[in-house]
């Protein structure tokens, strides 16, 4: 129990409002984690994509024998 002069509050009050409090600041941080994640992933797949590209386009431009 937390004592404020005539004021005192149960810690199960305590730590659901803690919890309330900081849920929303959780989840934006999570979605932005999300949303970092996803991008790298992203950006590695069209580099490798890119890389199959110029190999085909070099395979392209050799002259055939």
């Amino acid at each position: 129990m937390v004592e404020f002069g005539s004021v005192s509050l149960e810690w199960g009050t305590v730590l659901i409002q803690l919890f309330i409090f900081l849920m929303p600041l959780v989840l934006v941080v999570a979605c932005c984690l999300f949303i970092v994640k996803r991008t790298t992933t992203k950006q590695k797949t069209i580099d490798e994509l890119e890389k199959r590209v110029a190999a085909l386009e070099q395979e392209i431009k050799r002259p055939k024998l």
